[in-house]
Parts: C-alpha cells; structure tokens; sequence
C-alpha cells in the first residue's frame, strides 16, 4: 500500500499544497486509500458520432451541431432546440457584475450577494455549419450541461509563446486532449518543478490532473510519469507560469504548519 512520502517529492508538495485545508493526515489517507478510488477520465461527450460544426441560431449566437442535432438543446419541437441556461452574478456596493471566479473572502472584499436564475428559449439554425474553432468566444451557446462547453476548443493564446508550444503539441500529438482524448486540447500542461511540457489537456483533465494520488497504475499517474511531449523536449516559458500571492502562501503554511515546497526547486 502506497504512503504519502512514496510520491515523487514535488507530487508530494502539490497535494499538500491542494489539500492543506483538511491538513496532512488527510492527505496521507488519501494517498494511502487510493488503490479503493481509482482516478476517472473524463465522461464521452452527449450526441451522436461525426463531426461537430458551428452553426448559427436566430438567437444571435452560435450553437453546437453534430449529425443533424443541437447539442446545446434539450429537445427539438417545430424544427427549433429548447435550451436552459443558468446563469449567476454578484453584487456589490457597487451594483451587480459577471462573476468570474476566484476567492470572494479576500481582504477589501466587501459585502457580496449572491445572485442567480435560469433562463430558457428556442433556437433555429439559420446557417451552414463552420469550424468551431473559429467563433469567438462571446458567440458561443453556453446553454446545455457543464461538459458540454468543453467541446468548443480554445481560442488562440494571448502570447506568442503559447501559441507557438500549442501548435507544436497539435502538429506532433494532435488536437485533443493527450490525456483523454475525449475533449479539444485547451491547455498547455507542464511540470511546474522543470517548465517542461508534458502535453495538451482538455480544462477537465487540466483541473484534476495534480489531485491524483497514485503512484503508478491509473491515466493520469502514468500520463505524469510518462508525459506525451516528453520527447519533444518543450519548455514552458517562466514569465507565463502561475503563482499564488503571497497571502495565499502564508495561509497555506499556516494550515499545514510549514512550506511543503521548501527545499525545492518551484515557481511557487
């Protein structure tokens, strides 16, 4: 049975760094009960087999489409698509606002109330399907189930960087997901200890991929171990890499009782 200080030492750190609210022995028991819940690739996505295209609605917005159905609607009645879409905001001193994730419990923060309904409509194609890939992002149906937004890829990279490390991992190991293979390829994944590329992750496997706790013998233990684009010898660029401020820093030693990243060479 695995233990904690089994993991590659920076593994080690990342759960900890994850988890560090339920503290270690959590993180221990998980590492330790691991063999019981073994880690789960993301679900295929809804609709029929094909190809999937964009096709315009007359509600304004773009909607995707494969072998003849919407794949954003509920059910077709008098050749349109019902859709259900939730949508939520905030509110402030200030007045309301798009929510757009992150912490709401920082420091200057405010009073915040939550807000938040469901909307529903019909849609009719109004044109010929087009690449996906090529609407923007404010043109995109977000109605339908969570997973469905997935399946739209990504837009191109702000920096020329990325856009040029994406390309190369599409021209070598193609568009999908190199981890599932199930979702477009959205982001470009890395070791954050090395800055070297491991491969393209759909936002699923890009979400969960540091929370596996395994050693060997699941998806994304062996995707770490042996990362798609290891041979391609790919570096992240340093001055694009995450890191947390320094308040979250403090807290998270604060409830772990020290720096699990002590001692290693991190970004963190």
């Amino acid at each position: 049975m695995a233990s904690l200080d089994e993991l590659p030492p920076y593994r080690r750190a990342q759960l900890l760094w994850r988890w560090a609210p339920q503290g270690v022995a959590f993180v221990e028991d998980l590492v330790r009960d691991a063999e019981k819940r073994p880690c789960r690739l993301p679900s295929p996505p809804l609709g029929p087999p094909g190809r999937t295209l964009a096709v315009s609605g007359d509600d304004g917005r773009f909607h995707l489409e494969r072998a003849g159905r919407m794949l954003c609607g509920d059910a077709e009645a008098a050749d349109a698509w019902s859709h259900r879409q939730h949508c939520g905001w905030i509110e402030r001193e200030h007045g309301p606002q798009e929510w757009r994730g992150g912490r709401l419990d920082e420091e200057g923060a405010g009073t915040v109330v939550w807000g938040s309904r469901f909307v529903e409509w019909s849609v009719r194609a109004t044109g010929p399907g087009v690449d996906p890939g090529t609407v923007d992002r404010p043109d995109r149906c977000q109605g339908g189930s969570y997973e469905l937004r997935h399946l739209w890829p990504p837009r191109p990279a702000r920096t020329a960087s990325i856009r040029r490390l994406r390309a190369a991992l599409v021209d070598a190991l193609g568009a999908d997901c190199h981890l599932c293979g199930l979702y477009p390829g959205a982001m470009v994944d890395h070791d954050h200890q090395t800055g070297r590329v491991r491969g393209l992750l759909c936002a699923f496997c890009n979400r969960v991929l540091e929370e596996c706790p395994h050693l060997t013998g699941c998806p994304r233990a062996d995707y770490l171990l042996v990362p798609p684009a290891a041979g391609l010898n790919l570096i992240y660029p340093a001055s694009q890499q995450w890191r947390p401020k320094e308040a979250t820093r403090q807290r998270v030693i604060g409830q772990l009782g020290f720096d699990p990243f002590e001692g290693l060479h991190s970004p963190l």
